[in-house]
């Protein structure tokens, strides 16, 4: 029985030891080049990987929303025809590892963009203000960064360990700046149980309809462990040391679809009511305008998480435990209006605006992982307290009454948002086709992600749940959305060729979500295009990606989406009121883009 034991555990632990460093390293690109360090128990591989992307605008700009004037500086920097993305990016990975046990992984990203070397309007209704100059405008230089280059940046950054402890258990670790992601969400990242674990590549997301939550990961600086108490039950933990927000399309940006927030402006234009010395006074603006203040982010540290996986043999599957206290990833906003005389009715600016994330956020999570008839399926349910909810910008006035609508009498930095108890759930379904006479191989994702505020515990007349908000997008008390991937696949087409049809489609079925970006009824994403996979290293996809959604468009000076401080529902003819979400922001964005990838 001994030597039986013995022989099994002999088994088991290089397969213990390989886990550990895939956790370690994360997926490996297929053509991964190991380096030949003459040294047996050294393993380095050093990988780059180049991707060329052009993409063109073919959809004119629609007329109501090229004259939306905070939400319209990429549309006007871009006509149709011209070329929204003319972007090299390359892929700089290092991997090292010390007897299949220790090691440390570092990568990073090189990028330029020709499609930005000049971009900027002289439209009056732009937001690219530098501290009220209106001759500075163009990209900010956050936005040039990260959107033109040339510029780089290092992503993993972290060391990695594991040691066995007794005859079926492993404990390992990593230290510094890497992803971790929990739960079994594919698609839907804003209700799956790893929401606020890192900050997402939102424009990527956008760009790339259908893209996996996973990859839309910015690598976070954290200390992670996990214990394999035995092949069935492991426990994780984590712990943040820095914090970072999701990224947006920055104003200006071809995809940016609110100008006032993150880096890419400095100015939030006051369009419920135009400026009333517009023509008398000269240069005196259409519209008055708040100019950036301070963004107020968390504390870097003290985030964390526990996690718990259970496989037992009578399940065939995974269970999940999470629990997570985390700080958000998107940003809120509070306006702070001055006094007002005609100094300021001449240049326009009246005051100022205030972003901020909010922090201490708890999440209770559940996941399962099985497959069921062939079809690997997974399911997140969580619980949230103190979520920031869907809210109009909350008006700071010192004077203004408790419960006002839109209105806070005070702001410290974070208390300017709506903010409850909510539940989302997550199902989706994995599975693969053989060959039939339509195409040689297929693989479909669905996925059904659905939520529900509970209560609303504290600003409540921020809520665009609340009975006074009448925009398009009015939160409803449950929301159902769905993602669908599908590709069909032809091997061998030419020699060394395969093609792909990959297709994506998201849309809200029901309801408006209480969470940002959670999806709204009628409003969505799609792409449609082929891709091509040559001998197994070069990758060639030509896709269109497009959104879908409804807005509100003002129609009389009465028909806005929320109060003022009169107590009427004030807005200037023909502006923009309400989005159904950001896809109804970007309807008119339609895009051709052409893709090609290698890793050597």
């Amino acid at each position: 029985m001994n030597n039986k034991n013995n022989k099994t555990c002999h088994h088991l632990r290089p397969s213990l030891l390989a886990s550990a460093v895939l956790v370690g390293l994360g997926s490996l690109p297929a053509h991964a080049f190991e380096l030949d360090t003459g040294i047996e128990d050294l393993q380095v591989r050093f990988d780059n990987t180049v991707k060329l992307n052009y993409a063109q605008r073919v959809e004119s700009a629609n007329s109501k929303l090229a004259n939306s004037w905070n939400n319209n500086d990429g549309n006007r920097n871009f006509s149709a025809g011209s070329a929204v993305s003319q972007r090299i990016d390359v892929l700089h990975e290092l991997d090292v590892v010390y007897r299949r046990q220790f090691g440390f992984r570092v990568s990073g990203n090189s990028w330029y963009d020709h499609a930005y070397d000049d971009v900027g309007s002289a439209n009056a209704s732009t937001n690219q203000y530098e501290d009220g100059v209106a001759d500075s405008r163009g990209l900010s230089s956050y936005a040039d960064r990260y959107f033109n280059g040339p510029s780089s940046e290092v992503l993993d950054a972290f060391v990695f360990g594991s040691v066995e402890l007794g005859e079926e258990s492993l404990l390992s670790g990593k230290v510094g700046s890497h992803t971790q992601y929990w739960g079994e969400t594919i698609l839907a990242f804003a209700h799956g149980n790893s929401y606020g674990q890192s900050g997402l590549d939102i424009a990527k997301a956008l760009a790339v309809p259908g893209t996996e939550a996973k990859e839309l990961f910015i690598p976070r600086n954290q200390i992670s462990m996990n214990f394999l108490v035995n092949p069935e039950l492991s426990f994780g933990a984590q712990y943040f040391l820095d914090w970072d927000a999701s990224r947006l399309p920055e104003s200006g940006t071809y995809l940016g679809f609110n100008d006032a927030i993150q880096h890419g402006s400095d100015d939030l234009s006051l369009i419920a009511q135009g400026n009333p010395m517009f023509g008398v006074l000269p240069g005196a603006p259409q519209f008055l305008r708040l100019t950036g203040g301070h963004t107020y982010t968390p504390d870097k540290r003290g985030d964390y998480g526990l996690m718990a996986k259970w496989s037992p043999e009578w399940l065939d599957g995974t269970l999940g435990l999470y629990y997570r206290n985390t700080s958000d990833i998107l940003p809120n906003l509070a306006l702070q209006v001055g006094a007002i005389g005609l100094p300021q009715l001449r240049s326009g600016v009246v005051g100022e605006y205030n972003q901020f994330y909010v922090d201490d956020i708890d999440v209770y999570g559940l996941s399962l992982s099985k497959n069921i008839g062939g079809v690997s399926v997974g399911v997140d349910v969580n619980y949230r307290e103190n979520m920031p909810l869907a809210s109009v910008p909350a008006n700071v006035n010192p004077l203004a009454p408790a419960g006002k609508p839109g209105f806070v009498s005070s702001f410290d930095g974070e208390d300017g948002v709506a903010r409850g108890n909510t539940v989302h759930a997550v199902v989706n379904g994995l599975t693969t086709f053989a060959d039939t006479p339509v195409w040689d191989g297929a693989s479909l994702l669905m996925e059904l992600a659905y939520s529900r505020w509970l209560d609303v515990t504290d600003n409540e007349q921020l809520f665009k749940g609340e009975d006074w908000y009448r925009g398009v997008d009015k939160v409803t008390r449950d929301n159902f959305v769905l993602g669908v991937n599908f590709t069909p696949t032809w091997y061998q087409v030419f020699p060394g060729v395969d093609i792909h049809l990959p297709m994506t489609y998201n849309v809200g079925l029901s309801g408006h979500s209480a969470v940002q970006l959670g999806g709204n009824e009628d409003s969505g994403s799609y792409s449609v295009g082929v891709g091509m996979d040559v001998r197994n290293q070069y990758r060639f996809d030509l896709k269109y990606v497009d959104n879908f959604g409804p807005f509100d468009t003002c129609e009389s000076t009465t028909d806005g989406a929320a109060p003022g401080a009169n107590g009427l529902y004030n807005c200037a003819p023909g502006q923009t009121t309400a989005f159904a979400g950001t896809p109804a922001q970007l309807k008119d964005r339609g895009m051709v883009t052409f893709t090609f990838k290698t890793t050597f």
